[in-house]
């Protein structure tokens, strides 16, 4: 299993390689990334990893999970445009 590091913000981001809302996304989620330094974006590749799939319950893709120190804040399910992504996870970390 990876060692995710969430001693801060994180953004754990859930696609498949055959998912087009999630190809549509992966450039969005590049330049968020970019854009949003104090922020730790992990991508896994649900096809690969069922059994992370199975302990986050992960029923759609692209699904994101916020969080911040370990603990939850948010889920963000399907495609979205960057203004409002970037929108939702400000939110979600505005007062973490």
């Amino acid at each position: 299993m990876e060692n995710f590091d969430f001693t801060g913000k994180v953004v754990l981001e859930f696609y498949d390689t055959g998912c087009l809302n999630c190809q549509m996304m992966a450039p969005i989620i590049a330049h968020l990334e970019h854009s949003m330094p104090n922020i730790r974006f992990y991508r896994i590749n649900a096809d690969t990893r069922p059994d992370l799939v199975q302990q986050y319950q992960i029923t759609s893709l692209p699904t994101l999970l916020l969080f911040n120190r370990g603990q939850k804040l948010s889920t963000i399910v399907g495609a979205k445009s960057e203004r409002v992504l970037s929108q939702m996870i400000y939110q979600a970390f505005l007062f973490a």
